[in-house]
């Protein structure tokens, strides 16, 4: 018998994802402090140990995410990338369903998909890469757009096609924006004008001579 045995210490083993509702908010800011874990996304942490993985990450935002709904635009650019973390998660439903029910940590809008539009991700279905930065292009600031783009592009998403498939839409918004976007991403930058230097006036060669005679 191990009589020392209830005064070693003892090891905790945590899951892979932690809220602050399950330890207590006095509990989860000295885990934090501590470096057991660290912030994943909202009020959801890792285990310090453990790699970031859109497949975790999708287990912190499970919850906001219903079965017919879709992660997308920049919340999907924070899955895919683990870059940008949105305030709120954005919900996409197919057109003419019914939206998720308000919630303070979702935004929900209607969307049609292709059939290679949606894969899944952990324990959620979300827009792929592509179609991620196509949404980006349409819905969202010239500025905005191309800071939330950066990330995508390492992680695979191709300008070029996206002008192909941003011709098969016509008729829906944010076409306009969107070519603009792409025109940033595509085409080279314009040569900055040079500088031209004034030839002296007539004036002033007369001055120079009255000064040398």
């Amino acid at each position: 018998m191990d009589v020392l045995a209830p005064y070693r210490a003892r090891t905790v083993e945590l899951p892979e994802t932690l809220r602050r509702a399950d330890v207590g908010a006095a509990a989860w800011w000295r885990l934090l402090d501590d470096g057991v874990v660290r912030s994943l996304w909202g009020d959801v942490a890792i285990a310090a140990d453990l790699e970031e993985t859109p497949a975790r990450r999708s287990g912190a935002i499970a919850e906001l995410v219903p079965a017919r709904g879709v992660v997308g635009r920049r919340s999907a650019v924070w899955l895919h990338t683990g870059q940008c973390p949105p305030r709120r998660i954005d919900v996409l439903v197919p057109t003419r369903t019914r939206r998720a029910d308000p919630h303070p940590l979702r935004v929900t809008a209607e969307s049609t998909f292709a059939a290679d539009d949606v894969i899944q991700v952990g324990s959620v279905r979300a827009t792929t890469v592509q179609r991620t930065g196509l949404d980006i292009c349409r819905h969202l600031p010239l500025a905005q757009a191309l800071e939330l783009l950066e990330p995508l592009l390492a992680a695979g998403f191709d300008p070029a096609l996206a002008r192909t498939q941003l011709e098969q839409l016509g008729g829906h918004r944010g076409i306009l924006g969107a070519r603009e976007v792409l025109r940033h991403l595509t085409d080279p930058p314009e040569p900055a004008p040079r500088a031209q230097v004034a030839a002296p006036s007539r004036a002033a060669n007369v001055d120079e001579v009255v000064r040398r005679a």
